[in-house]
C-alpha cells in the first residue's frame, strides 16, 4: 500500500544545524513526502545570531516557518536537545502540529533546564570550561569529544565524517541554563512518540526511558548512536513513516 503524503518539520539539536537532516529529507522527499527543515538562531547559517539564541527563540523560529511554509499537519520531529524545543512549537502553532517525535531527545519537567535536568553534577564544571573558553557565551566541543559522544557509529575515516564535525557550531549557552516552564505542554494532548538510541552516549538508554516516561509514552528502541540521522537515516524514516 501507497504512503500518504505528510509533512514532517525536522528540528536540529545542539551544536547542529539543518544539514544534519539531509539524509533524513533526501529519503522522506523521494517517497513523496514534505519535509521543512531550518537552522535555529545561532547554528548552522545562523551561528552569528548566537547572542539571540533562546528557547523562546528557537521555538518562534519553527513556527515562523511552518507558518511561512504553509505547514497544517505536521509531524514535528526534535532530535537531542530540541526535546525543549518542540514542545513550545506545539504551544504557539497547536493548529499546524499533528505529531510530536522525541528522537534522542532531552524532555524536561516543568521548571526544568537542560543543564540540570540532563547534566550530571560531576560534569557540569565541565561544560561551564567549555563556555568559559569562548566568553562564557557558547559552549565549543572539541571534535574528539563530538564524535565520541554523537558520531560513535560513523567511521572517523570517511569524509562525510569530517564534513559533519566541520559543519558543528558552537552551542549558545542561555538555552542550556534556561529553566522551562512545561505547564502548558503537560496539559496538551497532542500525540507524541519518542525514539531511545540503545548506543547513545549522550542521552544513554536508561536517560531516555525516564524521558519517555515523562511523556507518557514507551519508547521506540533503535540500534545505533546519537546522530542517528547521520548513522542510520533508513531506520529513522521507517520510524517516521509509521508514527
Amino acid at each position: 500500500m501507497a504512503q500518504t503524503a505528510r509533512e514532517f518539520v525536522l528540528v536540529h539539536g545542539s551544536a547542529h544545524g539543518a544539514w544534519c537532516w539531509d539524509d533524513v529529507v533526501r529519503r522522506l522527499e523521494a517517497k513523496g513526502h514534505r519535509v521543512v527543515t531550518l537552522d535555529l538562531p545561532g547554528h548552522g547559517r545562523r551561528a552569528a545570531e548566537g547572542a539571540q539564541a533562546s528557547v523562546a527563540a528557537y521555538a518562534r523560529a519553527v513556527a515562523d516557518v511552518m507558518a511561512r511554509e504553509g505547514v497544517s499537519r505536521g509531524v514535528v520531529v526534535g532530535h537531542s536537545m530540541a526535546g525543549i524545543v518542540i514542545p513550545k512549537v506545539a504551544e504557539l502553532a497547536p493548529g499546524r502540529v499533528s505529531h510530536l517525535v522525541f528522537l534522542a531527545a532531552v524532555v524536561l519537567p516543568d521548571g526544568g533546564s537542560v543543564m540540570e535536568t540532563h547534566m550530571p553534577p560531576t560534569t557540569r564544571p565541565v561544560w561551564r570550561g567549555l563556555a568559559a573558553g569562548n566568553g562564557g557565551r557558547s559552549i565549543v566541543f572539541p571534535a574528539s569529544m563530538a564524535r565520541s559522544r554523537w558520531m560513535g557509529d560513523l567511521d572517523p575515516g570517511r569524509s562525510e565524517t569530517a564534513r559533519a564535525l566541520a559543519s558543528l557550531t558552537p552551542q549558545p549557552l542561555r538555552p542550556v541554563l534556561e529553566r522551562v516552564d512545561m505547564r502548558v505542554f503537560y496539559s496538551m494532548r497532542v500525540p507524541r512518540t519518542y525514539i531511545r538510541c540503545l548506543r547513545d552516549a549522550a542521552v544513554p538508554p536508561a536517560k531516555a526511558a525516564v524521558y519517555a516516561a515523562r511523556l507518557g509514552v514507551k519508547p521506540i528502541d533503535l540500534e545505533a548512536d546519537h546522530d542517528v540521522m547521520l548513522s542510520a537515516p533508513d531506520a529513522v524514516v521507517r520510524i517516521l513513516e509509521r508514527v
